[in-house]
């Protein structure tokens, strides 16, 4: 995650007032991601990871 530019191509999506930009590849690929935050005294930082919709073995 960076903040950047958007580049043509990139998938626009925008949540509450926030823009988030991700490459076409990435869209293509995994769909749609989560972006979590987390303050701990195990982790503190974001991390993003794609929504794997369905049942998991």
């Amino acid at each position: 995650m960076a903040l950047d530019e958007p580049k043509e191509g990139d998938t626009k999506t925008e949540v509450y007032d926030f823009i988030f930009l991700t490459e076409k590849d990435l869209t293509e690929n995994f769909g749609a991601f989560t972006i979590d935050y987390s303050d701990n005294w195990l982790r503190r930082g974001f991390s993003v990871m794609p929504d794997r919709g369905g049942a998991s073995c």
